[in-house]
């Protein structure tokens, strides 16, 4: 699995991709980052598939739509979601296909009525539910 974390400021994001299939998913991109994740995927040889938000970010500014729109990718995020511009909504135990890779949706309600997780193989991507030394 390719796995790439992007550290801007205190927020992380994560490309991950399929490398037999050379399908990604976006997880939490943040818009001053937009050149670098097309970059990233572009050295990988790996296409954006979906571009997901864990959930309304309050902390910084989103990249899904714009990169949803670029690269003609799917904006993906919980049905709680007020987002407008979410092109595929997802519920408790719904799954993105990336290739070989199953990216398992897990509502989170809490710090947004939209939060979620999200499990793929030995990882589960958390958003602001869990924070590095505390929780959202």
């Amino acid at each position: 699995m390719l796995f790439e974390q992007i550290a801007t400021g205190g927020c992380q994001s994560y490309l991950l991709g399929c490398p037999d299939t050379l399908a990604a998913v976006l997880i939490d991109p943040e818009i001053s980052q937009a050149d670098r994740y097309r970059a990233l995927a572009a050295t990988a040889g790996v296409r954006i598939r979906y571009i997901v938000d864990t959930h309304t970010h309050a902390d910084h500014f989103s990249a899904a739509k714009q990169l949803s729109e670029a690269l003609g990718a799917a904006a993906v995020m919980h049905r709680a979601s007020p987002a407008p511009h979410a092109s595929l909504r997802l519920d408790e135990d719904d799954a993105l296909i990336v290739g070989n890779l199953r990216i398992r949706a897990i509502h989170t309600p809490g710090h947004t009525a939209d939060s979620m997780c999200l499990a793929v193989r030995d990882r589960v991507f958390t958003g602001d539910t869990l924070l590095i030394g505390g929780t959202g």
